[in-house]
């Protein structure tokens, strides 16, 4: 991975205010459910904070990809870390004036970070394509996925460390900082204008602009390939760790918590080398190919996964640590390839997409992604209480090979992604 690219300023910064504005966000949802958890000892609402952030994000983001693209987009991502330094400021003080925070007031904070966010999220997606030419976006992608997972990795240690010490409210005060340093280091950013706003602004304009966004996806046969491709990664991967790999370990292997903490350790660690791999092999195939070897070799490898907790292979061992080493080993190799599979994905989006259209086009793709997650995890939370969990695991596998076998030929056969991108659907 290309790391002298850190020298371009405009780069270095962005990587600074996403680490930043990342961790501090990070650190704020962790915190926040740990605290309902704490207040109400109800599971369903722990998990509630995290799914009430799911509803407005699926109706709002494919429309906030429109104004995405008319508004200036250095403007949008400061002025919304310093709404959203200034909302998670404004609860930080009714934390400490009503000495705590009461549910509905929790929801309130989310749903409006969350609303910031669907404007946010895509105009900040389009600003790598924009700062750096076409023949790095691998490497840039590469970077940013590694500092993304790097926050992910550190921020639950912190977040964990801090509230047990200081509570809520040293977190929320926390992540006003980082938002408003976020917002400082993206002053300096020089963002080139590519944004189009039409003279008259009125309904029939934006619904215009967003029927174009539609048409465009239509009219690029890989494009749409990708916007179907990525969804399918949620849906099998969402409820494969959040559900699968914790029912296994925790009910069939029971395996202790330093365990299951050590390998949630490893998986992380999988998604932070693989970049490095990414930008190696990004070099030798084209992304399409690439994007095809990661999803055949990821395919195969949760089929393999499922023969872990399937009772032909756990009556081998009477102890449970060769099948704990085997989901790990298997975890891990998943991981390195999953990640690398969303770079090849960012990384052709963005070369396939001009930057004029990046957050119409790009929404829609999100919202795609975030609709597939609650989808997979009920559909899979069904399962694994149905039926065997290895018989889960293999239909997972089944889903992402015969996605993969679906869309092997138009892959295979676009090594020109300049090409790819007129081809229209019959």
């Amino acid at each position: 991975m290309n790391f002298n690219l850190m020298k371009n300023k405009n780069l270095s910064l962005l990587m600074f205010s996403n680490f930043v504005s990342l961790t501090g966000t990070q650190m704020q949802e962790f915190a926040l459910s740990l605290y309902v958890l704490k207040r109400t000892g109800s599971a369903t609402l722990f998990s509630s904070v995290l799914i009430v952030a799911l509803i407005p994000q699926i109706i709002v983001s494919p429309i906030a990809g429109v104004f995405a693209d008319w508004i200036d987009r250095k403007k949008i991502i400061i002025y919304l870390d310093v709404i959203s330094s200034l909302l998670v400021f404004i609860f930080a003080l009714i934390y400490m004036i009503c000495k705590g925070l009461s549910l509905e007031a929790i929801y309130t904070l989310v749903i409006m970070l969350t609303l910031a966010s669907c404007l946010y999220q895509p105009a900040m997606g389009t600003i790598i394509p924009t700062i750096i030419d076409k023949e790095n976006l691998i490497d840039a992608n590469g970077i940013s996925s590694l500092i993304k997972n790097i926050g992910n990795l550190i921020s639950p240690l912190v977040a964990g460390i801090l509230f047990g010490f200081y509570g809520l409210l040293a977190i929320l005060i926390i992540n006003s900082i980082s938002f408003l340093l976020s917002a400082v280091s993206e002053i300096f950013i020089n963002i080139p204008k590519v944004n189009k706003m039409s003279n008259k602004i009125n309904f029939k304009t934006f619904s215009n602009d967003f029927r174009a966004g539609i048409q465009f996806i239509k009219e690029r046969q890989l494009l749409l390939y990708i916007i179907i491709l990525a969804p399918i990664l949620n849906f099998i991967f969402g409820p494969l760790f959040s559900i699968g790999i914790t029912f296994i370990c925790k009910k069939l292997f029971k395996i202790s918590d330093f365990q299951y903490g050590f390998m949630q350790m490893i998986i992380m660690f999988s998604m932070i080398i693989a970049p490095f791999i990414t930008s190696k092999y990004s070099k030798k195939f084209s992304l399409s190919k690439l994007i095809l070897v990661d999803f055949f070799t990821c395919s195969i490898l949760i089929g393999i996964m499922a023969i872990t907790p399937s009772p032909l292979f756990l009556n081998l061992f009477s102890s449970n640590l060769i099948p704990y080493i085997s989901i790990t080993t298997m975890c891990f190799l998943v991981g390195l390839i999953i990640t690398s599979a969303n770079i090849a994905l960012s990384s052709m989006f963005q070369q396939i997409v001009p930057l004029s259209m990046m957050g119409r086009v790009g929404t829609v793709m999100s919202t795609c992604c975030v609709a597939m997650m609650p989808i997979g995890l009920i559909f899979f939370g069904i399962l694994y209480d149905s039926i065997s969990a290895w018989l889960c695991i293999l239909i997972s596998s089944i889903i992402l090979l015969s996605a993969i076998l679906i869309f092997r030929k138009p892959l295979m056969n676009c090594d020109n992604i300049a090409d790819c991108t007129i081809t229209t659907i019959n």
